[in-house]
């Protein structure tokens, strides 16, 4: 037997279920078509490339890009997403075989990259046309978009996941389909336009103190920091360095975090008091949203 039930019956039942504390309800992402935009006040706009690449692998050495999805929004002085002005998605065969895992996580098989190729020129322009770049994780999608289009290099990124403070907003974690959860969406798909889709909507999520996310992510993204690296840290030091945030660059053999201009003097002193009394000095190097996430 088939029951149907009418829209109004539907939103009765959600409204009894979102005033039960016990009951959480999600809804399924808007399209990009029907995604609510802000209405625009004037002012200062930026144009936001939002980016995500789906790779044979983690190593950009080695694996390859199979499918990336570039959107363009446009946001306002107030954090806001006024337009959505542009959207592509792409397949590309990687000339080697996808392996069994990276199909069942994406559903991309071999015969549907087959052949495929992608016009790097045009994906080139498209995402430098805009002011800044966002992916969520954006270490690893830069280092893959890079080194297949290097005329990228230099470009200004800023990350969902590092440049963003989440337990100080009130969330948990920062895995992108549980953050999208605790502001109510949920997608199933895993290729690189649904996951696009799925951070601009938590990227247009409205915070408790009136700002968004991506007002948010911007702010600190833009703002200059210091790389300090652990030059010769003793390997029984990793502990305490571990604990106060630092983290293992492999490349470079060291151990480094990164913080504020203002906070360089006293994070230089306790590393000389705590993990390299006897030197060498640490390594400071600048950074902004030019060098960050590489």
């Amino acid at each position: 037997m088939t029951h149907h039930i009418s829209a109004a019956s539907a939103e009765a039942a959600l409204s009894l279920c979102a005033a039960d504390p016990d009951i959480r309800i999600l809804r399924r992402v808007s399209s990009l078509n029907d995604f609510p935009l802000a209405e625009p006040k004037g002012g200062p706009v930026r144009k936001i490339a939002v980016i995500d690449t789906e790779t044979t692998g983690t190593d950009p050495d080695r694996d390859e890009i199979i499918d990336i999805a570039v959107v363009i929004i446009a946001v306002d002085a107030d954090g806001q997403i006024i337009d959505i002005e542009r959207a592509g998605q792409a397949l590309r065969d990687p000339g080697m075989p996808i392996p069994e895992a990276i199909t069942r996580l994406t559903g991309i098989t071999d015969a549907q990259v087959r052949d495929k190729v992608i016009d790097l020129d045009s994906l080139e322009a498209m995402i430098a046309s805009a002011d800044v770049r966002i992916a969520h994780n954006a270490t690893f999608d830069v280092a893959f978009i890079e080194r297949l289009l290097p005329g990228l290099a230099g470009a200004a990124w800023a990350c969902s996941a590092q440049d963003m403070s989440w337990l100080d907003a009130g969330f948990d974690g920062a895995k992108l389909g549980h953050l999208l959860m605790q502001v109510g969406r949920f997608n199933t798909g895993h290729r690189a336009m649904a996951d696009v889709i799925s951070l601009i909507h938590l990227l247009a999520h409205r915070l408790a103190d009136g700002s968004t996310v991506i007002g948010q992510i911007l702010t600190n993204a833009e703002r200059p920091s210091v790389r300090i690296e652990a030059v010769g840290a003793p390997f029984d030091k990793r502990s305490i360095l571990k604990s106060r945030g630092y983290r293992w660059d492999p490349a470079a053999r060291t151990w480094w975090a990164e913080v504020l201009d203002d906070e360089v003097e006293s994070e230089m002193l306790w590393l000389q008091r705590e993990v390299t009394p006897w030197g060498p000095t640490p390594r400071t190097r600048p950074l902004t949203w030019h060098e960050r996430h590489r």
